[in-house]
């Protein structure tokens, strides 16, 4: 019976997530294809950059989680209770962000599957190619998944914090 409890967990959860990834990519449509063309562009450095900051987004998380006991708990304000809420909030920034990132990369294998295809159709097909990656046994579960939320992290942080271009005086007066 447990079993069968696990086995719908796993398919309910995969149809909830598909239905996540494409109703965001129906709500944020030009958010997405900006990061998409990041990760199109920078495959290796939006590995990279989700890598390190995933790294210190963990880091950070279980030393604030450690400096949490190292305080008493008491009634009213605390420092215990305003770590526990910094660890909440830079978790789940970096939870959003990778959900944002697997939106992206779900987009860009969905594209790579059928370029023709509909706004709604793209994420959900790279998605299920996702999530049935991310189900094969320990290279899936130990190497896929994390290298797929690393680089949907990474592509989604390029896009956020991108340098906007200089306005080069050579330039201009070319033009």
């Amino acid at each position: 019976m447990e079993v069968l409890g696990l086995v719908l967990l796993v398919i309910v959860s995969a149809v909830t997530f598909l239905s996540l990834l494409a109703a965001l990519g129906l709500l944020l449509p030009d958010p997405v294809e900006r990061a998409r063309q990041k990760l199109e562009a920078n495959l290796v450095r939006s590995f990279l950059v989700g890598l390190v900051n995933l790294i210190f987004a963990l880091a950070l998380v279980g030393g604030l989680g450690t400096l949490i006991n190292l305080f008493p708990v008491r009634t009213g304000f605390s420092l215990a209770g305003f770590l526990t809420l910094l660890v909440v909030l830079v978790a789940g920034t970096f939870i959003v962000l990778s959900i944002f990132g697997l939106l992206v990369l779900s987009t860009f294998l969905g594209l790579k599957i059928d370029p023709n295809q509909t706004n709604f159709w793209t994420p959900v097909r790279g998605g299920l190619l996702l999530v049935l990656a991310g189900l094969t046994p320990y290279l899936g579960w130990f190497v896929f998944t994390p290298f797929a939320i690393c680089t949907g992290l990474g592509a989604t942080i390029l896009t956020l914090f991108r340098r906007k271009p200089a306005n080069r005086p050579e330039e201009k007066a070319v033009r």
